[in-house]
């Protein structure tokens, strides 16, 4: 390789480095931004001066000086209770992911900074906007806690007891559940990662879809979801099985009225006895 081409790999590698993107914006006191990566294989906060957003444990890589970490904090303020329920929050959180939702809380100093999360290996990101979401009329939003990567400081984080209905697709004795702020002026964002493509899709009332355990990751509370056992047919697949039954049946009869008709030995020789006759 030439001295040329060594220029250009130098000039490609540090170019293709999030942080030095020509599309650097500059954020004011309190504004952050979320921005995936091309391959969808993790996030950039930017964070303006004096703002902080919310982050698991073990998910930051990258944190430029100038950036404070603040561990087992709460997205909310929590209640005064007295030693022996803090005690009892704790122990719901570690070992059954209840009591008070305790996450890192990453902060900017006086200037603007970015820093770089990783979903892991072959894990995708999905972005989701919750004052958008709320403009579509749609409930609270409840998410597996494995499948939370981060959120912007204004976004409220609780963990909920499943009922029924959530145990089906949470497999979880608690979820997190987290619904958008009254302050439109500031987005509320929130990701969620996955080890396959995260697809989001709205079903309308009165519909229904089937998903394999294990695939759903988050939804509206708005939505009922159960268990059904293997012998128990959708209805959509007994509409469709009638369908082909009744296609079926009717590709019968016209092949049957296609074929030429049988004629016994005796109307044989009777037919052909008229016909000397005659």
């Amino acid at each position: 390789m030439t001295p040329v081409d060594f220029i250009d790999f130098g000039l490609r590698t540090f170019m293709r480095n999030p942080f030095f993107t020509p599309e650097r914006i500059s954020l004011q006191q309190g504004q952050s931004d979320f921005r995936l990566l091309d391959a969808r294989e993790g996030l950039v906060v930017t964070l303006g001066p004096n703002t902080s957003f919310f982050d698991r444990p073990s998910r930051s890589v990258c944190r430029w000086p100038g950036t404070l970490t603040i561990p087992r904090q709460s997205p909310h303020p929590t209640p005064e209770r007295s030693w022996l329920a803090n005690e009892f929050a704790n122990f719901l959180y570690v070992c059954f992911g209840g009591g008070d939702v305790k996450l890192n809380r990453i902060a900017a100093s006086k200037k603007q900074r970015e820093i770089l999360l990783t979903a892991g290996e072959g894990n995708v990101v999905e972005k989701i906007d919750l004052t958008k979401l709320a403009r579509k009329n749609s409930s609270t939003l409840l998410f597996l806690q494995p499948a939370y990567l981060c959120s912007s400081s204004n976004v409220a984080i609780r963990s909920v007891p499943c009922d029924a209905s959530t145990m089906s697709w949470a497999r979880a004795p608690y979820v997190y559940q987290t619904r958008p702020t009254d302050d439109v002026s500031t987005p509320a964002i929130l990701c969620l990662v996955g080890k396959t493509l995260i697809w989001c899709e709205r079903i309308e009332p009165g519909e229904s879809r089937d998903y394999a355990l294990g695939n759903v990751i988050a939804t509206t509370a708005n939505i009922v979801s159960k268990l059904r056992p293997t012998s128990q047919a959708h209805p959509e697949d007994r509409r469709i099985a009638a369908i082909q039954l009744g296609h079926s049946s009717a590709n019968g009869i016209v092949s049957n009225e296609s074929k030429p008709r049988h004629i016994p030995p005796a109307a044989s020789r009777i037919c052909r006895r008229r016909q000397n006759s005659v």
